[in-house]
């Protein structure tokens, strides 16, 4: 089942093996996961690591720190997880991102019920070169204390929660000082001393996998993840509320996972709800223009379908924008919008298994991305048109008044664009050659004129469409050139 999202949006006119034999001693894997990709695969245990996962995993070490995986991500219990060598992941969507992935409390497990000195609580510090922590009444020193430091701390490996013991690796049989914290269990390898491997986090992830038969089914090697399609738009010129509501909004949708033969509803199949977390922008309600929550989701509606339809997958219902909108005119004909409850923008997972969705947004270049990721099955997909028709220019400007503007002032808010009937035709096509899909994504754009707004103290032009409030009287000066131009979807 896919994650559960709640999402606002505006109008229709807005805008084999178990796992290796031995453990592994930390190495560069054959193929490397620190690229800017959404998922990364490691054929010596035929697994995959992605999205929150994978960030987490490279921005603390990656497999010199956590080792191979050893499943996939899957659901354990009540909660997603994932195996690696030295560590379970889990993840906790509900969390902002910065906390959505976390150790379990490995170390905790594995020590739980032990007496020895080591584990006694300490009331204070016996030992002044060493830290002290009255939280879990233990001290931390030495390579100990500079790998805990330098490898994410508090925040990734939790309190110490023994002081240094030497106990048997029970993977290679040799006694190494040791240390326990709430999430790991530090080695000491003196035979690696002065390089990075000095210091090792013990194999507690494989150890619990090995207590667990029913994880151990999830360790059989998978098919690497490909990049299926993606889509880039961009909205340089937009309004400060519209970029926020981008934004927020495609981070909801980042890491939605679709199991094969689900449809996924962009309205969430009735999850919707008014968050705080979105700001008003600008959209044109009967003609005019008004403040609305929501402002800037069609177009991350746009992107993903853009997305989803170069991926291939079924397009199960898309409607196009009621105009032109100029983020989306560089392909004319392919946009989606989205108008809670009735216009929806539906697709289907008909590949042969479950479907990922990674996105991202880039404030420098103004652009937002969707990319799908999931298990090819070789069809490929092509684009005919598109294939303009029956076109008809915009009639004369509209000037709607505000009276919250500055006297004297005028924006350009939305800049006319032609009617026309637009055709885009899609074909996917199966690798023996069966199309798969055809498409005609068929949009009727209606004629947008210019939209402006202005304040006190100006005059519209004679023979323009003057909308909302009162104009300013006829011996008010001359409206003046417009200072700016801003975006309205």
């Amino acid at each position: 089942m896919h994650h559960r999202l709640f999402v606002l949006v505006a109008s229709v006119f807005l805008i084999a093996a178990l796992f290796p034999q031995t453990p592994t001693l930390a190495a560069p894997p054959s193929a490397p996961s620190t690229s800017d990709d959404a998922f990364a695969y490691f054929p010596e245990t035929g697994h995959n690591i992605g999205l929150d996962i994978k960030r987490f995993y490279d921005a603390n070490g990656g497999i010199d720190i956590f080792g191979l995986p050893l499943t996939e991500v899957f659901v354990e219990g009540d909660m997603q997880v994932q195996y690696f060598e030295r560590a379970r992941f889990e993840i906790h969507p509900d969390l902002p991102r910065e906390f959505r992935v976390s150790l379990t409390r490995l170390g905790a497990y594995f020590t739980q019920g032990r007496t020895e000195p080591e584990f006694q609580w300490l009331s204070s510090n016996p030992d002044s070169s060493r830290h002290f922590f009255p939280e879990s009444g233990h001290t931390l020193g030495g390579a100990f204390m500079n790998f805990w430091q330098a490898r994410g701390g508090l925040a990734v490996f939790g309190y110490p929660i023994s002081e240094e013991i030497v106990e048997i690796n029970p993977f290679d049989g040799n006694p190494y000082t040791a240390q326990y914290f709430e999430r790991v269990r530090l080695e000491y390898h003196p035979a690696h001393a002065g390089t990075p491997y000095e210091v090792q986090i013990s194999h507690l992830g494989r150890q619990f996998l090995e207590q667990r038969p029913e994880a151990q089914l999830m360790t059989a090697p998978v098919a690497p993840m490909e990049l299926l399609g993606e889509a880039t738009t961009g909205y340089v010129t937009s309004a400060e509320e519209r970029v926020h509501n981008i934004e927020y909004s495609a981070n909801m949708f980042d890491g939605v996972v679709v199991e094969a033969g689900e449809e996924y509803s962009f309205l969430n199949s009735g999850d919707f709800d008014v968050s705080s977390d979105f700001v008003e922008g600008y959209a044109i309600i009967g003609g005019q223009l008004e403040r609305v929550i929501g402002g800037g989701l069609c177009q991350v509606s746009t992107t993903m379908f853009r997305a989803v339809a170069n991926a291939g997958l079924d397009i199960t219902h898309r409607q196009g924008h009621t105009f032109v909108v100029n983020f989306y005119e560089n392909i004319l004909g392919f946009d989606a919008t989205v108008f809670s409850p009735s216009v929806d923008f539906r697709w289907r997972n008909d590949t042969p298994g479950a479907v990922y969705m990674a996105t991202s947004t880039n404030a420098a270049a103004s652009t937002v991305t969707f990319q799908i990721w999931g298990t090819s099955d070789g069809r490929t997909t092509t684009y005919e048109g598109p294939y303009v028709k029956n076109v008809v220019q915009p009639s004369v400007a509209t000037w709607q008044y505000d009276s919250t503007m500055p006297a004297g002032e005028t924006y350009q808010m939305v800049h006319g664009r032609a009617g026309m009937e637009v055709s885009y035709i899609r074909t996917v096509r199966m690798p023996d050659g069966s199309a798969k899909h055809y498409n005609n994504f068929y949009t009727r754009y209606q004629p947008w004129e210019d939209h402006y707004m202005y304040g006190p103290g100006v005059q519209p032009p004679a023979g323009v469409n003057v909308v909302g409030g009162q104009p300013a009287a006829p011996s008010q000066p001359e409206p003046r050139t417009p200072r700016a131009t801003r975006g309205s979807r």
